[in-house]
This record gives structure tokens, C-alpha cells and sequence, in this order.
């Protein structure tokens, strides 16, 4: 199936602007995904979604690097549509435009207009020939897709002739043999899709939009004023130029078109074409018409044109028109056609490819209204916003896959207050939680603040404290220590307190002897203090102390030499007070025995006690 158009996820928006106006609804959304996606075997290459699609996130798919890949090494014709007199209304003589398309490297430059001719002919000599049975006019591509996909019982009343381009790409290799190499300058994307049906004479190799044509034209800096005049090759176009516009094709037949004696109906656009093609499937016998279709409002209208208003356009191709007519050789023409227009390769018999949707189940039509929140009485709202004509089509659509609930715009806008609202309420939070958070900020700051000033405070207490202390982590590093505890350590740890002021930062583990390490190893693991311990530390009499500060995070030590002069008297003291407490209840409980005898025990150690203070005094 070719493919003519992509979608470019990054620049996409969601905006679903596509799916809505798709005719068929080839681009859905489905479930899993936010991005639409296309279905291309549904696609009838109408372009819609290219002309709906504000943000450039669906384009067709480029021909140029193709084409001139053909001009550079064949022998090549361009086939144009004469849509071109619509379209390239800045041009002001349809000879210069020949020559421009003669600079870029083709061969021969050949009219389209000539193969509506040998089509309109075709058709003329079919409604004479098959009376009482009414035809669908199958020049335009779209619309014979669509018939052969979402009306395929009617593919019998398509007219069974090739489109006006494979006509045209017949003709050209018939004249100049069939190896050359044929390229339809058309506004039409459509044409580009059907062409897989078409091989042998009526294939075309390549396809260049208008707007792709001028961007050649740019690249290639061919300008009107820098060429000379060139006409079309022959066989020149008759009425067939008159093909843009929408009953351009009925003039080319010869039908009248009164309304008292004329024998088609002519519909144009998307909305009409279509309508017109689904009532005479459902009512030909009311119609009791052929019938002639434009899916675009005038092929210079189609999705390969730039911007343009379609009543000057139309103007612009009658005015063409008239030029070419009226300079035609009408003999040499008639007998052309005659030529061409017998030709087996005009004849196409159109195949059904039925692509409509099964039909889904009431129930799944039910669930798909319970996921829209659509309550009895809001089935029938019909707003059209989602791109289907009725709440129902949408609901049934969702039911077959091709569509979902974020497509409707009630739903959403309910969906979208009740975000509002909590929105506003999580937004109320949030502030709340910032005043909050600036109070806690504060607070932390003043804490942070204290912590450092009490930090500083017990770095300067532990360094003014005699005993030798020090403050270790759960890796045995040292967090705090004074100088008593670098003194006590000896000079392998004055030496590193040069390197290392403090001793901060460095293990225990390599300064003290394994009892001690034992000792710190059993209160960091059991949680339990050991107080007043003596121990040999290289020949000092040290009484130790070790205990929790913050339990498996921070450990102190306190160190204290029982040789020094400061020490020894304060412990002897200590030590004999200790003996009194600990002793003294003993003493009470036999006081009753000794009497008197306990009574001087205690005066005798209080002496003692006296004797050493007096000391320490002097």
C-alpha cells in the first residue's frame, strides 16, 4: 500500500484536529497511545489531515529526490495537470511555464487536459451504450477509493475508465516509446495512492505537487523572466482544460447541464462528494441520475496546491481555458482522440476492498458510553466536537478501536473543572506546605546555628579540661580531642598532632593497645559504660573511663595518669571517700557491736582525709 503521508510524533500536540476531520477515519487514537496514528489501508489520500494540522506534525511524503534521480539519468515526460493555470497565477503566460519545466530536464511536457478529453470521451460513449443504468464518474481518485473501501457495493456503478493521469501516461508512451520515464505534476496526493493499480502504459513513476515543483523551481533558480516561450507537446487538451473546475468534467462530456434536461449531478467537497456517493447507494432509484464527484472544491483546491481562494482560481482556469481552446486545431484534436481514446488500457474494471469496521455489540456500545460519563438523557448532546456526528459514533467507535474517551469535549471539560478544582486544592496545599517548610527552614537554620555554637563550646570545654578526652565514631576516627590525650598517647601521636592538628580524623585503632580497643569494642557492641578501669598503658598507671554518647555513632574516652602530681592526690581522695560510702553501711550495721571502735575508725580516715587536703593546700 503506498504511503503518502507521515506524522511526526515530536510535533504533534494532541490537538486530534486530524482524526476530526478525517472523512474515513484512517488517523484514530488508540488506547495506548496520545499520538494518532494511520491506518493506511483505510487511508484514501484526501490530504485533509495535512490541511487541518496546524503545527506541520502531518506532511506528505517527498518526491523530489526521486524525481530528480529520473531526470538525471532518463529520458523523461512531464504529464501536467491543468490545474497549474489555478495555481501558478504568478506566472503570466502558460509558454514560460512550459519552458520552466523544460529547465529542470524533461524531455517533453505533455497536458493532462488531453486524457480528461479521452476519459470524458469514454464516458459519453458508456452512457449511450448502457441505458437505464446510472454511473458514478471515476476521474477522481479519492473518491473511487473511497467507493471501492467504505461503498464497495457501488464499485459496479464506477465507470469503468482510468483516471485522466494514467490516461495521459498511456498516451506519452505510446508517442515516445515505453521505456520513458513519466512524472504527474498534480496537486492531487490522491492520485499517488491509486497509482499501484495502475502498470504497463498507465503507470506514472513519480509524482510532483505543486508545491513541490516550485520548490524545484527555487533550488534550481529558474525564474519566468530568465526563459523564453515553449508550448506543450501534442496532442493538446480540448475541454479538458475546463477539468479543475468541478463540472469542468461534465462540459468535457458534452452533457447539458440544465436542470430541466442535464444528466448528472455534480457534488464538490468532502462533506457533498460524500453525502451524494452514500445517498445513491441507499437511494439511486430517487436520484435516477448519474452522478459526478470532486472530493476538493476544484482539483486547484486539492492538498498539493499552495493557499489560494477558490473563485479567483476559477476564474484563472476558465481564462487558461479559453486561450487554449480557442487556438486548437479541432480537426487534429478530434482525430487524436479518436486515436487514443479506443485504446484497451483506457478500460479499468474497479475492485472491492472493503475496509468498513464490524459493527460492535450493544453491550460494547455500552461500555463505551459508561467510559464517556454519558447518563441516558446525555446521549444525544451531538456537539460534533469530536469529530463524529453523534454521540453514538463516537461511543461506537470507541467500541471498535479507533477512537477514545479523550475525544469528547464535554468529558473533558468535566474532566478539566474537576482538575481545576483539585488543582486549586493541591495548589491551597502546596502553600501551605512552602509556609511550613520556610518556618522549618528557619527553625533548622537556628538550630544548625546553635549546633555549631555548642559544638565550638565543647571543642573549647574538652581542650581546657585536665583529664585526657577524647570523642571517637563508629569507624574509631577521632571526632574531638584535647592535648592531655595527645600527652597521654605519647610522641608517635604528638608527632602526627604536628601533621594533623587534633588528631582529628585519625584511628584509634593505630594509636591505643588492643585491651583498650577491646574495651571501646565491648560498649560500642553491648551499649554498656565501663567507668574508673585501671590499666597499664606503656608503663602509665591509667584509670579509664569508656560510655555512649550516641549510641553505634559517637563514643568517649576519658583518660586519666595516676602518676601525675594533679592526679594522685585528687584520687587518693576519691578513692578513700569511695572506701567510706562503701563501707559505711557495714559500719552502721555493726556499730551496734563495735561502738566506739567505729566511731574512731571514722575520725581516724576523716583525719587522713583532712591530712592530704592540708597537703594539696600547701
Amino acid at each position: 500500500m503506498e504511503k503518502i503521508i507521515e506524522l511526526n510524533p515530536n510535533k504533534c500536540t494532541a490537538c486530534y484536529a486530524c482524526i476530526k476531520t478525517c472523512p474515513v477515519k484512517a488517523i484514530y487514537l488508540s488506547k495506548d497511545s496520545l499520538t494518532p496514528q494511520i491506518n493506511e489501508k483505510r487511508c484514501i489520500g484526501c490530504g485533509s489531515c495535512i490541511m487541518a494540522c496546524s503545527y506541520d506534525a502531518i506532511t506528505p511524503i517527498s518526491n523530489i529526490e526521486k524525481v530528480e534521480e529520473i531526470l538525471s539519468s532518463n529520458k523523461t515526460a512531464a504529464i501536467c495537470d491543468p490545474s497549474i493555470a489555478g495555481e501558478f497565477d504568478d506566472i503570466t503566460d502558460y509558454r514560460k511555464f512550459v519552458m520552466m519545466i523544460r529547465k529542470l530536464g524533461f524531455s517533453y511536457v505533455n497536458e493532462v487536459s488531453f486524457g480528461v478529453d479521452i476519459v470524458a470521451e469514454k464516458q459519453v460513449n458508456l452512457l449511450k451504450t448502457h441505458k437505464g443504468k446510472n454511473y458514478i464518474t471515476s476521474h477522481c481518485p479519492v473518491m473511487n477509493m473511497y467507493i471501492e473501501r467504505f461503498q464497495p457495493s457501488l464499485t459496479d456503478n464506477l465507470s469503468p475508465i482510468i483516471p485522466p493521469f494514467a490516461a495521459t501516461a498511456a498516451v506519452v508512451r505510446r508517442l515516445y516509446g515505453e521505456d520513458i520515464k513519466v512524472v504527474n505534476i498534480t496537486p492531487c496526493l490522491g492520485a499517488k495512492k491509486i497509482n499501484i493499480n495502475y502498470k504497463g502504459l498507465n503507470r506514472v513513476d513519480a509524482f510532483l505537487s505543486f508545491k513541490e515543483l516550485r520548490q524545484l523551481f527555487a533550488k534550481n533558480n529558474i525564474k519566468e523572466e530568465n526563459v523564453e516561450y515553449s508550448d506543450f507537446d501534442e496532442p493538446f487538451g480540448n475541454l479538458g482544460s475546463l477539468y479543475p473546475i468541478p463540472n469542468g468534467f461534465v462540459e468535457a462530456c458534452k452533457e447539458k447541464e440544465s436542470i430541466l434536461e442535464g444528466n448528472f449531478i455534480t457534488a464538490e467537497g468532502k462533506t457533498d462528494s460524500i453525502d451524494l456517493v452514500n445517498q445513491f447507494a441507499s437511494k439511486s432509484n430517487m436520484l435516477q441520475s448519474n452522478i459526478n464527484v470532486y472530493f476538493c472544491k476544484g482539483c486547484f483546491m486539492a492538498p498539493g496546491c499552495t493557499k489560494g481562494n477558490k473563485f479567483i482560481r476559477n476564474n484563472f482556469v476558465k481564462q487558461y481555458a479559453l486561450k487554449r481552446i480557442n487556438s486548437l486545431d479541432c480537426k487534429k484534436w478530434q482525430d487524436n482522440v479518436e486515436t487514443y481514446s479506443n485504446k484497451a488500457e483506457i478500460i479499468n474494471f474497479y475492485t472491492p476492498n472493503n475496509q468498513t469496521l464490524p459493527q460492535p455489540t450493544k453491550q460494547q456500545i455500552e461500555d463505551a458510553f459508561v467510559s464517556l460519563g454519558k447518563k441516558d438523557e446525555a446521549r444525544n448532546t451531538n456537539c460534533r466536537s469530536c469529530g463524529y456526528d453523534s454521540c453514538t459514533e463516537l461511543a461506537i467507535a470507541i467500541a471498535q478501536g479507533i477512537a477514545t474517551n479523550d475525544m469528547c469535549f464535554s468529558l473533558a471539560k468535566k474532566d478539566n473543572k474537576d482538575y481545576s478544582k483539585q488543582l486549586k486544592v493541591t495548589t491551597e496545599n502546596l502553600v501551605e506546605l512552602q509556609k511550613r517548610f520556610s518556618t522549618l527552614n528557619e527553625d533548622f537554620n537556628i538550630a544548625k546555628q546553635t549546633d555549631i555554637e555548642l559544638k565550638n563550646t565543647l571543642s573549647s570545654l574538652i581542650s581546657h579540661l585536665y583529664p585526657a578526652i577524647a570523642i571517637i565514631d563508629n569507624n574509631y576516627k577521632i571526632l574531638e580531642s584535647n592535648t592531655a590525650f595527645i600527652d597521654i598517647l605519647g610522641d608517635d601521636a604528638k608527632e602526627i598532632d604536628e601533621i594533623i592538628p587534633g588528631l582529628i580524623g585519625a584511628n584509634v585503632q593505630t594509636l591505643l593497645p588492643k585491651d583498650i580497643l577491646s574495651q571501646i569494642e565491648y560498649v560500642n557492641k553491648s551499649g554498656e559504660d565501663i567507668l574508673n578501669k585501671d590499666i597499664d598503658l606503656g608503663g602509665k598507671f591509667i584509670n579509664i573511663s569508656v560510655f555512649t554518647l550516641i549510641a553505634n555513632k559517637k563514643t568517649g574516652l576519658i583518660f586519666r595518669n595516676l602518676y601525675t602530681e594533679q592526679e594522685r592526690p585528687q584520687e587518693i581522695i576519691h578513692r578513700v571517700n569511695e572506701v567510706i560510702k562503701a563501707n559505711l553501711t557495714e559500719v552502721q550495721q555493726i556499730g551496734f557491736i563495735l561502738g566506739e571502735t567505729a566511731s574512731k575508725t571514722e575520725k581516724m580516715l576523716n583525719a587522713i582525709i583532712k591530712t592530704y587536703k592540708e597537703q594539696i593546700g600547701k
